[in-house]
């Protein structure tokens, strides 16, 4: 069995899911190929007319590398939709094996993913894609695969879900091995071999203190989250799992001595701070003694505690993120984040204690909720200004990403109306042109007085401009202050030689 997986993702090349699988499969004896085709969404449009197109040259590259495989395998998550289609579709035209699909988007339409694969792997896909390998590779029918819908010539065969890992330390660590991974480079835009110096390259880089952005393994040390949030696809996924301290030191162990560049860790699960404190005491200990590296890890406002950030700080914990979502407990009871205000500047208040050791945090807030009055995004700019201590914002718009309860909500109300064009073609990542979704923009931005934010955020000034809302000129605001944020890092990496960061950005904006 000659196995291929194909990945779209991010600028960064981490692939979690791919990378395991691969691993999975090598250890039960078959053979697999990655290819990484990394990419970001910053091209995607509000009124998703935009649609990704892959370079012909690229694709016959992928179909070169597909030659001789047994079977083909992609997964990703919405927004790379059409870079899927797109590539299987050539695939099928080219070659013969059979295309497997998985992901979070296939996960959740299964039947409409079937449309353009012979079959998709729904939720975890370890041993499902282990059971398929081995059906194939004994000759055995495959369409009777647990965890897997197949497109038959009578309709589509769904099977009873896969058994989940729930013992997460029983996983090899991800495959980065880079024998038969291959990358398509950001640099030449070929499909070219994974090799040490090309993984550099490609390697995540996250900002460290003095300016400086550093290389950035990034892990994770559990499968699922605490919450249950109606706007987030992790909400259909399986329940939260952990792996244990030791297991999660031997992979960093190992991939610091393969890596010798690697300078931080980043662990990326859904809410890292979700584990207990007994936890994060045998953490410190193990982790200042084995790993030693600065490390950024995500909280939510219900996680955190005085004592885990004393010990995460003592361990190394340099960045954190929150998420903020929202101030208007109309809109909390919708997202199910229903965090009292108070709490959250409680939160931020322990974050802020350590404003000496650690980077200015980042909030997340989510703009553009279609149910939500100028009142509710008032009252989120209200906390906004009200939390303790310097912060950025990362602010999404929100976005009905299928499985989630407000997708469905939005279908039968008729605010979603098409999925591919509204969901799957449209950012996350940059808000509309509003006078209030501006305001809270820059509260994000600690060199502007928060007194001048609250006088702009007065009754006369939300009720004129807010009623008149011009959305070209705030969308031009908008475009005018992040392209001078961003030439202001670029001015600094210059004059600090961090040239490397300069290189980074271009590679983001591919």
């Amino acid at each position: 069995m000659d196995i291929v997986l194909i990945t779209p993702t991010p600028p960064d090349i981490n692939a979690f899911g791919v990378r395991t699988i691969s691993s999975v499969l090598k250890k039960e004896g078959f053979s697999t190929r990655i290819i990484f085709l990394p990419g970001g969404i910053e091209h995607l449009r509000f009124d998703g007319s935009y649609v990704y197109r892959y370079p012909q040259k690229t694709l016959e590259q992928i179909t070169e590398l597909c030659k001789g495989a047994s079977l083909i395998g992609l997964s990703f998550f919405s927004q790379y939709f059409d870079r899927a289609v797109q590539i299987t579709e050539h695939l099928k035209k080219t070659t013969p094996a059979p295309v497997i699909w998985g992901g979070t988007h296939p996960t959740c339409r299964p039947e409409q993913s079937l449309k353009y694969s012979d079959m998709v792997c729904i939720g975890e896909g370890e041993r499902s894609v282990v059971e398929l390998a081995g059906r194939l590779s004994r000759g055995e029918d495959p369409a009777a695969t647990r965890g897997c819908w197949f497109r038959t010539e009578t309709g589509v065969r769904k099977n009873e879900p896969g058994a989940i890992v729930e013992d997460l330390d029983e996983l090899p660590f991800v495959d980065y091995a880079m024998e038969d991974h291959y990358v398509c480079d950001w640099r030449s835009g070929d499909v070219t071999p994974l090799d040490k110096e090309t993984m550099k390259a490609h390697f995540l880089r996250m900002p460290y203190f003095h300016k400086k952005h550093l290389y950035t393994y990034r892990t994770m040390t559990s499968r699922g989250c605490p919450h249950r949030c109606t706007y987030c696809a992790s909400s259909a996924m399986e329940k939260l799992r952990r792996r244990s301290v030791d297991n999660v030191m031997e992979e960093l162990e190992w991939i610091t001595k393969k890596f010798d560049y690697v300078e931080l860790i980043s662990f990326f699960d859904d809410t890292f701070f979700a584990a207990p404190v007994s936890y994060f005491e045998e953490f410190r200990d193990k982790y200042k003694k084995r790993i030693g590296l600065p490390f950024h890890a995500q909280c939510s406002p219900t996680t955190i505690s005085e004592r885990k950030m004393s010990l995460l700080v003592d361990s190394g914990l340099y960045y954190t993120e929150m998420g903020i979502q929202t101030g208007s407990d109309r809109v909390k009871e919708m997202y199910k984040r229903v965090v009292p205000n108070g709490k959250m500047i409680e939160a931020a208040g322990l974050i802020n204690r350590y404003s000496g050791r650690m980077l200015v945090p980042d909030y997340h807030v989510i703009l553009d909720n279609p149910w939500e009055t100028k009142e509710d995004v008032r009252e989120t700019l209200d906390l906004l200004l009200a939390l303790p201590g310097k912060f950025n914002l990362e602010i999404a718009s929100l976005i009905f990403f299928p499985g989630t309860e407000l997708n469905e909500r939005a279908r039968k109300e008729g605010i979603l109306k098409d999925e591919i064009t509204e969901v799957c073609r449209r950012p996350f990542t940059h808000p509309k042109g509003t006078y209030l979704n501006y305001l809270i923009y820059l509260s994000g931005f600690p060199v502007i007085p928060r007194g001048l934010l609250r006088f702009l955020s007065e009754d006369f000034f939300v009720n004129l401009f807010h009623r008149q809302n011009p959305k070209r000129f705030y969308d031009f605001l908008f475009t005018i202050t992040d392209k001078a944020r961003i030439s202001i890092k670029g001015v600094i990496a210059l004059f600090t030689g961090d040239f490397a960061r300069i290189a980074n950005y271009f590679k983001l904006a591919r």
